[in-house]
């Protein structure tokens, strides 16, 4: 799937962070183990606001102008949508420089996409100068082979040598048991294990393929200290 390039996009400063309710929309709803879809905003009027969390603004998420947003999007803008809440899908869009806004969207004014029937994860998929993952077919598996590091970006942890890395490696079953979309498993000593097997400190991971879009969650013990492949990826160029 092609997903047209943002037209006008604002991006404001993010709010204090505070415990998200259910009436809050937050960059950490998005995981693998969640209910994703592929979304497009509507060819129906010009712009499609974004809508205030409860925490920013009492009786938000509603319709009312109170409660738009500066930031908007354009007819033909892809995004990944989670869960509703009256009327509103929380969503996240991610410009092609990287810059991600997530917040409330209409539903209304959204076309949810089906999920493919035979997905294909194969590629090289990118979530940031520091999280890379390759997947290859190998006959009904997924090949992956991920590598992630911490500090790599930080000119002075590059001086004294204090990067942290994490590298994983895997072959997962293209029929999974979760569903055609999804994919999990451990990193165990022996070769890759179901997602609820091995030791309780291997490396434990879901992905989840939601239109052009890889959703990758793990247990924070995929690699060194703060290193993690969690993330939403794109195809490399």
């Amino acid at each position: 799937m092609r997903v047209p390039v943002l037209v006008v996009l604002a991006f404001l400063p993010a709010a204090a962070l505070a415990e998200p309710g259910e009436g809050d929309c937050r960059r950490e709803s998005f995981t693998a183990g969640e209910a994703l879809e592929a979304a497009l905003v509507r060819n129906e009027g010009t712009r499609l606001p974004f809508v205030k969390n409860a925490a920013d603004q009492e009786g938000c998420p509603s319709a009312g102008e109170a409660c738009r947003e500066r930031a908007y999007l354009v007819p033909g803008n892809g995004v990944i949508a989670g869960r509703s809440h009256q009327g509103f899908r929380c969503s996240i869009y991610i410009a092609s420089n990287g810059q991600a806004r997530t917040g409330w969207l209409p539903a209304a004014g959204l076309i949810t996409l089906p999920a493919a029937h035979d997905p294909d994860f194969a590629g090289k998929w990118r979530a940031g100068p520091e999280q890379s993952m390759s997947i290859r077919r190998d006959g009904g598996n997924w090949q992956l082979d991920g590598q992630a590091t911490y500090g790599a970006q930080d000119p002075e942890r590059m001086r004294r040598g204090a990067i942290n890395i994490g590298d994983v490696s895997a072959t997962v079953a293209r029929a999974g048991a979760d569903g055609p979309t999804r994919l999990a498993f451990t990193v165990g000593d022996g070769g890759t294990l179901p997602y609820d097997k091995g030791d309780e400190s291997a490396c434990r991971m879901r992905m989840q393929l939601v239109g052009p879009w890889l959703v990758v969650t793990d247990n924070l013990r995929c690699g060194g200290a703060n290193v993690t492949f969690n993330g939403i990826y794109r195809r490399a160029p």
